[in-house]
């Protein structure tokens, strides 16, 4: 007979690694959307067109993270999370560092590479560590905590930079843009260090959950259940086209749009970046755990409702000054954590622990290559008026995710 699982740990035994988890976080959405932020500047230094930008701001992050980021949920379901997370830190750390000394646009795209690969282990450990620090009915708020983290992050991906650049910061006599790439990077050698005193803690066994841990029992899993996965991952890749399109352009569109510099506009796109994002997670990790998200057909009605929610971003071109438009581009941000969260729940909710992990990098990979790779070149190659794209992208793409989270839902009810 097996023995019986030992006791979730306890809010104080857990406090410190959701701490960690958090900064994480936080300095994961600094290094990934700093990029977007000092977009203008690059492209002024380095003469880049907007199509070399589109492939920095996407194909580069999710190249190496796309062929490799598979084999890293592979791991997080098989060694040491804490180990390969402080690792991953450790990585992408270093290479945003890189990306300030970088003087082309060759050797900017393999930093950012190597950014994309290390970040690519991020979640799929947080959310596996999740899992064993807290039962399923806590993991919602678990997992809004978590990912409050990269709400503080993308604010401070804009804050920061404009406030560097608008001080005209130089480290190491560098330019205020590279500088800001050095500082911000600086920052997770620290958390990684941290990291490793942590205690990996035991893995637990979903009720009526099988050990697969090969590879091709992990794929033929997820295929028998496919017309249960595919509209659950197309609606969440949808979502992030429009989602990773607008994001990654919002402030080359404010200077573009509104004939305004960095630093006049980074502070209050900051505070909104981590308002809506916050405030976004704290109320969607609520929802998920209540009544109105309970089971996997109360979270796919929630991902159902979300991208129309989201849709008054994609129309922040008409807005009369910076300030409506950004208040317009909030919306989505309100939208993203839930749609993070409900799914990540859903995903829990449907995978036992052996596979967790590697679904998750599914997810990731599949949302990489459809969104993350192509939505900032789509949205720079459909219309060099950058409002006009973010139309011609993002509505489209919201109202197809909004169905097929629908479909998912359908067959989830046909089957149960």
């Amino acid at each position: 007979m097996a023995e019986p699982a030992a006791p979730y740990p306890g809010p104080t035994r857990a406090l410190w690694p959701m701490v960690l988890l958090f900064w994480s976080a936080v300095l994961y959405s600094i290094d990934k959307g700093i990029v977007g932020v000092l977009a203008e500047p690059i492209r002024a230094e380095l003469g880049l067109s907007l199509g070399q930008m589109g492939l920095l701001l996407g194909l580069a992050y999710v190249l190496l993270s796309g062929v490799l980021g598979l084999g890293l949920g592979y791991l997080v379901d098989r060694a040491g999370r804490i180990k390969l997370l402080a690792g991953c830190i450790l990585l992408w750390s270093l290479a945003t560092i890189a990306c300030g000394f970088a003087e082309s646009f060759r050797s900017l795209f393999v930093f950012r590479m190597l950014v994309g690969l290390g970040e690519a282990g991020l979640a799929p450990a947080a959310v596996s560590l999740i899992a064993d620090y807290f039962s399923p009915g806590q993991r919602g708020r678990a997992l809004s905590a978590y990912l409050i983290g990269a709400s503080v992050g993308s604010g401070l991906s804009s804050i920061l930079p404009g406030w560097i650049v608008g001080q005209n910061w130089q480290v190491f006599g560098l330019l205020p843009w590279r500088s800001a790439f050095v500082v911000c990077g600086s920052l997770g050698p620290v958390v990684a260090l941290l990291l490793l005193g942590m205690k990996e803690p035991p893995r637990r066994q979903a009720q009526g959950e099988t050990s697969l841990l090969r590879l091709n029992e992990k794929t033929g899993w997820l295929i028998a259940r496919r017309r249960q996965i595919a509209p659950l991952f197309a609606g969440f890749c949808l979502f992030y086209i429009a989602l990773i399109g607008i994001t990654a352009w919002t402030a080359a569109f404010l200077a573009r749009r509104y004939g305004v510099s960095l630093p006049q506009f980074s502070g209050t796109l900051g505070l909104m970046l981590f308002a809506s994002g916050m405030g976004g997670y704290l109320l969607s990790g609520i929802i998920v755990d209540s009544p109105i998200g309970r089971g996997s057909r109360g979270k796919l009605t929630i991902l159902a409702i979300l991208p129309i929610f989201a849709l008054p971003s994609a129309f922040a071109t008409f807005a009369p000054n910076p300030s409506a438009a950004i208040a317009l581009l909030a919306a989505i941000g309100l939208a993203m954590p839930a749609v993070n969260i409900a799914t990540n729940a859903a995903i829990q909710d449907l995978m036992p622990n052996t596979i967790r992990g590697f679904t998750h990098t599914l997810l990731g990979l599949c949302s990489a290559l459809v969104a993350g790779a192509t939505a900032p070149w789509l949205m720079a190659t459909v219309s060099a008026d950058l409002g006009q794209a973010f139309i011609l992208v993002g509505v489209p793409a919201l109202l197809a995710s909004c169905l097929s989270f629908l479909f998912a839902l359908r067959t989830l009810e046909s089957q149960s």
